[in-house]
């Protein structure tokens, strides 16, 4: 689905910032601040990931998986420690 205010933005950059329409620096000005607000409000648009048509008797789980703890970056005393050998 196109995006409108993508194509506005596009616009005002366009006749705006380097034709100098003063009208299309105020629709640009509206239409970029539109979208700093959603994206600080955090809502976006969804979209479906799966569509399916459940029968009588069968259901469905929906859960959220906790994100997996990141390793960390190895300690720089040991990453130049020399390497023993044995033998």
């Amino acid at each position: 689905m196109p995006d409108p205010l993508g194509y506005l933005r596009r616009q005002a950059i366009r006749r705006g910032v380097a034709g100098g329409s003063r009208a299309w620096l105020v629709v640009g000005g509206v239409a970029w601040g539109l979208r700093l607000l959603t994206r600080m409000a955090g809502t976006r648009r969804l979209r479906a990931v799966l569509t399916d048509e459940l029968r009588p008797g069968e259901s469905l789980l929906i859960s959220h998986l906790p994100d997996q703890p990141r390793k960390a970056p190895p300690d720089s005393a040991t990453r130049n420690a020399p390497s023993r050998s044995t033998g």
